[in-house]
């Protein structure tokens, strides 16, 4: 039997040391910080009459994979399954304002050009434009492909349906779920068989269309009732109970030949593998003190954090949002000048556990949580997000809720009955070409070393079900 020391106690260490454990091996995990699951955390609202409980971070996994589900099941949490609302989303627009998202589409790319909401967010022209994929050969896709030339979601949707599709359909929803760019973000990374499906069907909105038709029943999405804190707290008690699980232990220094790992607190932790569950940066640094020296590979420079984005919870008592006039949330173009927020979601109409919970306090109270923090942002911290003060969010936060929810400010300044704020950046991989390639070293270092892996979300993409099958896919077989 293996002995495997875990480096953090994120989502992505807390299942490697599950698996690691069901797999038969001993396990240690250590955490830098007092609080495990990484980006999955609660935050509770403290309202006069009650607190509510919802999700800080994360809260849903894509449901696309069985992988999430068997390791819920599997963790006595298959009961507590549940599925959003399933009312549409929406766009904020320039110019334009609130529509309704596409309803038949995937990463906003649209499956129908033609339809009524597709043609309400671009105008008649720019749809006009965006049908031409249905009769344009992908001939020169094709090609591309053949040649293994990388494929990013903006030059793929600018070129199949013009660059305003790109602009108020797929910016608002990759940039609000990825931080990321289009242009900097490759289709096979979150819409793998897209593009072949497409030169198959001569036409990207035709393969979206059968691929949709094609997939399982129910929502896109799936979350745990009372939140995915629920999952942490179900990982933490596993490895407990079964494991060692040591909090504000920071590892420092790694000696591969012994299999050590050297904290900060002076503690040695001794392991026949050694999995670095953390953001890419400080995996670098890690790998960067690798003993004996031989051993010790020449790494790019470090991977470099995004800038980060804020949230901001708010309970509001507005008999205006009864009606959910924005469906379970709102996506915001990052070409918006009026609302400082790249997206809200309104958490009492996705979530029917969270609206249970809030108007059994108040029978008109909801709880939406804003974002901030847009791919387009300065990084010198200037625009709204991660740096912003929490006296300036909060702000932002009622400005931005009136404006997209489309309610006198004066009635949400009147009706607050809880907000607060959290910040997230090392969960959020900045996603250039350049911080890819150092990733991909660092990928690459990590298997020229026995004994040694990686995960996360910097390593498995963004997302609890691509997170999870990543840190399940970890083999500790014997060195040789």
């Amino acid at each position: 039997m293996s002995h495997v020391v875990v480096v953090g106690a994120g989502m992505a260490g807390l299942i490697a040391g599950y698996a690691a454990i069901k797999a038969g091996h001993s396990v240690t995990v250590v955490e830098a910080t007092s609080q495990p699951g990484g980006a999955v955390q609660s935050q509770v609202l403290e309202t006069s009459e009650g607190l509510i409980g919802i999700d800080a971070g994360a809260e849903a996994y894509a449901s696309r994979s069985a992988v999430m589900d068997e390791l819920l099941e599997d963790l006595g949490l298959a009961d507590e399954i549940v599925t959003p609302h399933p009312a549409e989303s929406w766009l904020y627009l320039p110019d334009v304002g609130a529509v309704p998202a596409p309803r038949l589409g995937m990463w906003g790319i649209p499956g129908d050009p033609q339809a009524k909401e597709v043609v309400a967010a671009l105008g008649t022209e720019a749809a006009a434009r965006a049908a031409q994929d249905l009769e344009t050969p992908m001939d020169a896709w094709a090609k591309r492909r053949a040649a293994g030339e990388p494929i990013t979601v903006g030059d793929l949707v600018a070129d199949r349906f013009g660059p305003v599709v790109v602009e108020r359909l797929v910016a608002p929803v990759v940039s609000g779920v990825h931080s990321a760019d289009p242009y900097d973000v490759d289709i096979d990374k979150i819409a793998p068989g897209l593009v072949d499906k497409a030169i198959e069907h001569g036409s990207v909105a035709k393969a979206i269309a059968t691929l949709r038709a094609a997939a399982p029943p129910g929502a896109a999405v799936k979350s745990l009732r009372g939140g995915m804190q629920e999952f942490a707290t179900a990982l933490v008690a596993y490895v407990q109970a079964h494991g060692q699980l040591h909090f504000d232990t920071k590892a420092v220094a790694l000696d591969i030949d012994s299999g050590t790992v050297f904290t900060e607190t002076g503690q040695l932790f001794h392991g026949d593998h050694v999995v670095l569950a953390v953001a890419a940066p400080t995996a670098h640094d890690l790998i960067s003190t690798v003993t004996p020296v031989a051993q010790r590979p020449v790494l790019p420079q470090r991977p470099e954090f995004g800038a980060g984005v804020a949230l901001v919870m708010m309970a509001v008592d507005l008999e205006a949002l009864d009606a959910h006039p924005r469906g379970t949330g709102i996506l915001v173009s990052p070409n918006v000048v009026d609302v400082a927020a790249k997206a809200a979601t309104h958490v009492t109409a996705k979530w029917e556990w969270a609206r249970a919970s809030a108007t059994k306090l108040n029978k008109h109270r909801h709880v939406v949580r804003l974002s901030y923090g847009r791919v387009t942002d300065p990084s010198d911290g200037s625009a709204p997000g991660y740096d912003t003060s929490d006296e300036d969010l909060r702000e932002l936060a009622y400005n931005d809720l009136a404006k997209l929810f489309d309610v006198p400010k004066q009635q949400v300044l009147e009706n607050v009955a809880a907000i607060a704020s959290v910040r997230w950046r090392e969960a959020m991989p900045l996603t250039t070409p350049q911080n890819a390639q150092r990733l991909a070293a660092i990928q690459d270092a990590v298997e020229a070393i026995d004994g040694l892996h990686a995960t996360g979300a910097w390593f498995a993409g963004t997302g609890l079900a691509a997170i999870a099958q990543h840190a399940l896919a970890l083999r500790f077989n014997p060195l040789q």
